[in-house]
């Protein structure tokens, strides 16, 4: 196999940096680490990249709201996901960022070419822009009364035009070709529908912004954030794309082969030994395939160069049943979860509790569950049952085979069959169903304990050679286990093959490993708790007895008393601190604020609340000049059912003080504090 066959390149999408990073960027980012360690476990030359998709309008806004260039915005911002990944044991991967300039530069070639090519003319583009998802909305996308939306802005501007259009016939082609290009097969055939109903050339540029990659043929033009974010993964794999466009002849590369999609890595003979590209992998949720499955390949045809392999496309992780959204508060951050069960823990639920492109539900008491049972009792008991007999019968020394049974020759049979079946699935991608087979050995092994009964064998000498038996294909199995499971659960992992005493780190070992047998008379260090079981019970009559303590703390109720006047304080409504708890107050910044039409007492005001941002409608124009509130720090009641007010959406409410007279002051944090900070 040639050094180039021997790489693999994998993706994760190039992430928007205008919210912290969450429980389902977290999902996707871990997903890659895994298929990065198990091609590495196969003797692959393997590398993931992610990165910050940085040029977005949304960016720019935030940045200047405070007193930033968007780029100081982002080098703030950007650690906060290096940090997560470092957290979830995310460690050997590449960062790109769409505002460095090898990409600028990669951008404006690529798309020099097809500017040149014809591929590309100018327009005029009017339509609803999503501020959020960066994007331009399909006619049935947009929403009834648009205008209302928070997020959407409708825009009318000069813009350049890919001809995508150009590329239905081809793109069907491909994929009739490429079957295992889009996984799973029902999100292929999704995307094939949409296809054969027919493709719109797509707007590639905005002239109404400054923050971005400029046009290399029109300077008063930045490439649209998506169109450019895509060739992250370009720059990203280390392609040179000065030296492939030194292949060109003709308007086509020497280099590929016809058709487009059967060029391999190693046709690109002038490539430096540092390129991964082709990509091997894209990982990405549900909502953006049409631009990986279909716009992507489509300028990659455009351009001439090779062809990913393959896209998985996730589902979405719901809590509780319910999407996770900023206003309702059920956005799980992932450092919340590790605090509870470790980063195996996280990494193991997410894993195994979602099969193949379904949409997945996280609650913590499934968490604590899968964190018991799987990790803590079934792995957790069978390390420690089996290295505190060998220590009890065998000076903690692994004892040779010697009297074989069925039951021995079961279990054997079951550990290699195992093998073989967890290793085609994960290059199925299906890690859901590998952990439930690798785990369905665990519990082989642990009722083989049960079974042979090694505390009873013990009791007969002529059965003593029974007893090595049983733990010497104990040791071999739970080797064999860790390897399988390292990808997925790295720290507990390297902690159970210490306890082992076997030489290096599983997380670093090649697939050869598993032929290796451990020799009789290795010496087993002594055993110790990995994962500790969370006692779920106590956890829920601690939070009830906080329940109690809260109630117990309110104040005693007093007698009935005659209503009060409306302007009597005394007959104002008493809440709980159970009611009050309920309410989520938030620190936010006054990105932009204006007037509502026919509304004398109204300003629309947008926020960052460091969730992403949000619109919310406020009855203070009597009190502030709209452009005296921009930069400005504001309390919000951050999950109140948004409303609309005067055709407008309002997601939740500033607060204010009035004094006797009525006048209102916006309540602000006394000191400096980040946006979304928790008021308590």
């Amino acid at each position: 196999m040639s050094s180039a066959d021997k790489r693999y390149y994998l993706t994760t999408p190039i992430y928007y940096v205008n919210f912290k990073p969450h429980v389902g960027t977290s999902y996707t980012t871990i997903l890659a680490d895994v298929a990065t360690r198990h091609q590495r476990f196969l003797g692959m030359d393997a590398m993931f990249v992610t990165g910050s998709d940085e040029h977005s309008q949304n960016i720019a806004d935030l940045a200047a709201a405070a007193g930033k260039t968007p780029l100081a915005y982002c080098d703030e911002v950007i650690p906060k996901f290096r940090e997560c990944w470092q957290a979830c044991r995310i460690d050997d991967y590449r960062f790109e960022r769409t505002s460095d300039e090898r990409h600028h530069a990669l951008v404006r070639t690529f798309w020099q070419r097809i500017y040149d090519k014809g591929d590309v003319y100018k327009g005029q583009y009017s339509g609803w822009y999503h501020t959020s998802d960066n994007r331009f909305l399909d006619e049935d996308e947009v929403p009834e009364n648009p205008e209302s939306h928070p997020r959407l802005k409708f825009i009318t501007e000069e813009a350049y035009y890919f001809k995508l259009s150009e590329y239905q016939d081809w793109l069907l082609k491909f994929h009739e070709a490429c079957p295992e290009f889009i996984v799973p097969d029902f999100r292929r055939n999704e995307m094939l529908n949409r296809i054969e109903g027919g493709l719109k050339d797509i707007c590639i540029s905005r002239s109404g912004t400054d923050w971005g990659i400029r046009l290399p043929w029109d300077e008063g033009h930045v490439f649209y954030v998506w169109i450019e974010a895509l060739l992250t993964y370009m720059t990203g794999s280390g392609f040179d794309i000065n030296a492939f466009e030194k292949t060109f002849v003709d308007g086509k590369s020497s280099e590929v082969r016809e058709p487009l999609w059967e060029t391999t890595r190693a046709d690109l003979a002038t490539q430096p030994d540092t390129n991964y590209w082709p990509c091997d992998l894209h990982l990405m949720a549900k909502d953006i395939p049409w631009f990986h499955v279909v716009i992507w390949p489509a300028m990659l045809a455009s351009y001439g160069a090779p062809l990913p392999k393959q896209a998985l496309v996730h589902g979405y992780w719901n809590f509780d049943g319910e999407k996770m959204s900023k206003s309702l508060g059920n956005v799980v951050d992932p450092y919340d979860a590790i605090a509870l069960v470790g980063v195996d823990g996280l990494r193991y639920f997410l894993m195994r509790e979602v099969p193949l492109g379904l949409d997945g539900n996280f609650n913590y008491e499934a968490l604590i569950s899968r964190f018991n049972y799987d990790l803590a009792n079934d792995l957790g008991n069978l390390v420690h049952r089996t290295v505190s007999m060998v220590h009890q019968n065998f000076e903690g020394r692994v004892p040779d085979v010697l009297a074989v049974t069925d039951l021995d020759e079961q279990i054997e049979r079951q550990r290699r069959d195992t093998i073989e079946s967890v290793l085609e699935k994960y290059q199925g991608l299906r890690y859901s169903e590998m952990l439930q087979e690798l785990w369905a050995l665990i519990g082989e092994a642990n009722r083989y304990i049960d079974e042979k009964k090694p505390w009873e064998l013990k009791k007969n000498p002529e059965r003593r050679d029974e007893i090595a038996t049983v733990f010497n294909r104990l040791v071999n199995l739970i080797r064999s286990v860790l390897l399988l499971a390292a990808p997925v659960i790295p720290e507990g992992a390297s902690k159970f093959w210490q306890i082992l005493n076997f030489v290096g780190d599983p997380a670093t070992m090649s697939v050869g490993s598993l032929q290796q047998s451990v020799p009789a008379g290795h010496q087993l260090n002594p055993s110790e708790p990995v994962y500790r079981r969370l006692d779920l019970n106590k956890m829920k009559e601690e939070s009830q007895a906080q329940a109690a303590a809260a109630e117990a703390a309110k104040p005693a109720e007093k007698p009935a008393a005659p209503a009060a006047d409306a302007d009597n304080e005394s007959g104002a409504n008493v809440i709980t601190i159970d009611d009050f708890v309920k309410v989520q107050l938030r620190v936010a910044q006054v990105l932009k604020a204006e007037k509502v039409e026919k509304a004398d007492k109204l300003l629309c005001l947008q926020l960052d609340d460091g969730m992403g941002g949000r619109q919310i409608l406020a009855g203070i124009a009597e009190y502030y000049k709209p452009e005296d509130l921009v930069g400005r720090h504001v309390v919000i009641v951050a999950n109140l059912a948004p409303r609309k007010l005067r055709g407008l959406m309002s997601e939740g409410m500033v607060l204010a003080a009035s004094d006797s007279e009525g006048r209102l002051a916006l309540i602000s944090p006394a000191g400096e504090v980040s946006n979304g900070a928790e008021v308590r």
